[in-house]
């Protein structure tokens, strides 16, 4: 599963273009906010769902690119029951996918893994909420930090 970060390409051009200290200001605060993504996912995984003991915070995982400019923060090795585990199936999908903060693109990743509807499964939401607390105010902590360093 990815969120693609609508933009992203034209704000690490002007980032580049603030100089050394404003990159690594935002280095810094992408790495925080990564941190605290793992830290809450990881902390509200499930250890069971549906009576299937799960793995799912030992293969949560965080991976910088683009010299940490870029994260990808996800389950490793993710399989179908790891969205049904975050999303649920059937109703409960349905009503956990129309929850405050799941955007357009959330709700799209969920359906790559739609079946029929009928499901019964209650999913636990971890991985989503994680990254919507963690990333609520990141557009502003960027802008703050940068300023900061360019001063």
């Amino acid at each position: 599963m990815a969120v693609r970060v609508i933009g992203l390409d034209k704000a690490l051009r002007d980032i580049e273009s603030k100089g050394k200290d404003a990159v690594q200001a935002v280095v810094e605060t992408l790495a925080e906010t990564a941190d605290g993504i793992d830290f809450d996912a990881k902390s509200n995984a499930p250890n069971v769902i549906g009576g299937v003991t799960l793995n799912l915070k030992q293969r949560i995982d965080k991976v910088p690119t683009n010299k940490g400019l870029n994260w990808k923060i996800g389950i490793q090795g993710t399989q179908d029951f790891d969205a049904y585990a975050e999303f649920g199936t059937g109703q409960d999908a349905a009503q956990i996918l129309n929850s405050p903060g799941y955007t357009p693109e959330m709700r799209a990743i969920a359906m790559n893994f739609f079946k029929n509807g009928k499901g019964t499964l209650k999913g636990k939401p971890f991985l989503f909420p994680a990254w919507i607390k963690n990333t609520a105010n990141l557009v502003e902590e960027i802008k703050a930090k940068i300023a900061q360093a360019v001063k």
